[in-house]
């Protein structure tokens, strides 16, 4: 029976979660008022506002609708200055192929295309996590660990009108081809995430794990077929260059070689990258002045950080497949060098995904009795969450200018 599919069983719960979150949602909106630049144009003082089309989503819907600048806009001393090459194009593409075609708005367009985005991830993740877990892991468990990603405190931007549901579809289509092995797949799913979201570079480490479990089956590298040996080449290289392609695309476009390095250093006030320096910075402040700005961002990415590493130890996890464990710690080390310490990285977590493995207690052979109770738990801690991430972050308070 079509209800017995644990697809339609995934999609199902995800909707569900995403309408309690709307709900938080349009509850939060009766709070903010009107602001350029911050909530979507055009709504009148008094009128409940949209928070899915708020902060970067007033980016994509530019993008969307007038396409990206042809040059760099900078001030009088030369510096380059906010502006759209700083936003990856598949999600405003995407918005406005169904803008165009539907004859809508992006308040529609963007919003809808980001929701069917994240059903679809859900869909694959529960395949997924089908195959990337032991035969007697039942459906249950693995419903119970797409549910509680779908209630993650950041999952209503899953919603929103920004890129995260289009990112994590095609991440979750890599992550399945890498364990089913379709080599072709991966490299082609990986090269379109280069021009969804900048999370390509980590899976670079997946790949080359994915290749080593596949050399180590087959009883050496001769013992590979000379085609799939040519194929998983492929999936290398195009799962590398996706971590270029985008700032190689946005030279082209705006005719300047660090227009997207330029552009993304408008935001971070600071040429400069220093690896773990503003994560340090952070953890210190957090530890001396016990202030929600720094306190949340430390124990965000410190905590994920520690659990993503621990599934490297074959005991910790054993169940779990190891190409999606070493996707958790490269990802979450990743953050760590390129990603400031500021409240974004609770959004920044969303393709942790692996991690609601191990807190349903589906992450090795027997499956913990108390698997639904720990899903249920982890369940209602994700929207309490969800309502203190949308309240202090979603809606904007001046002066307060803490991005989601």
């Amino acid at each position: 029976m079509l209800w017995q599919r644990i697809e339609v069983r995934a999609g199902l719960l995800y909707l569900g979660l995403r309408a309690v979150s709307w709900v938080l949602l349009a509850l939060a909106a009766r709070d903010q008022e009107p602001f350029a630049g911050v909530t979507a144009p055009g709504t009148q003082p008094g009128e409940d506002v949209d928070l899915r089309l708020s902060w970067d989503a007033q980016w994509y819907d530019r993008i969307a609708t007038e396409g990206y600048p042809g040059d760099l806009p900078v001030d009088e001393a030369g510096e380059v200055q906010q502006n759209p090459w700083a936003f990856y194009p598949l999600f405003p593409a995407l918005s406005r192929a169904v803008l165009l075609l539907g004859h809508t708005s992006f308040d529609v367009a963007g919003p809808l295309v980001a929701l069917l985005a994240g059903l679809g991830a859900a869909v694959v993740m529960a395949r997924l996590l089908r195959n990337a877990l032991p035969a007697g892991v039942g459906q249950g468990p693995v419903l119970g660990a797409v549910a509680v990603w779908a209630a993650a405190p950041a999952s209503p931007v899953l919603q929103m009108a920004y890129s995260e549901s289009v990112g994590m579809l095609l991440l979750v289509l890599v992550l399945w081809a890498l364990v089913r092995e379709r080599w072709g797949w991966a490299g082609a799913a990986a090269l379109v995430l280069g021009l969804a979201r900048p999370i390509a570079l980590p899976l670079v480490v997946v790949v080359v794990t994915a290749a080593l479990v596949r050399v180590r089956r087959a009883g050496g590298v001769a013992a590979v077929p000379v085609r799939e040996r040519w194929a998983l080449l492929w999936t290398l290289a195009a799962t590398g260059a996706s971590g270029a392609l985008w700032p190689v695309v946005a030279a082209g476009g705006a005719g300047r070689v660090d227009a997207y390095t330029a552009t993304m250093a408008s935001w971070r006030g600071d040429d400069a990258i220093d690896p773990l320096t503003p994560w340090v910075d952070t953890v210190t402040w957090a530890v001396e002045y016990h202030r929600p700005e720094f306190v949340v961002p430390a124990l965000g990415m410190v905590v994920p950080l520690l659990l993503s590493l621990a599934l490297l130890v074959p005991r910790v996890a054993p169940g779990l497949d190891v190409r999606l464990r070493v996707w958790a710690a490269a990802y979450a080390l990743y953050l760590l060098a390129v990603v400031d310490g500021h409240s974004s990285v609770v959004r920044y977590l969303v393709p942790l995904f692996p991690l609601a493995v191990v807190l349903v207690g589906a992450h090795r052979e027997a499956v913990s009795r108390w698997w639904r109770w720990r899903t249920a738990v982890w369940i209602v801690a994700g929207v309490v969450a969800q309502a203190g991430w949308i309240w202090w972050l979603v809606v904007f308070v001046p002066p307060s200018d803490f991005p989601p």
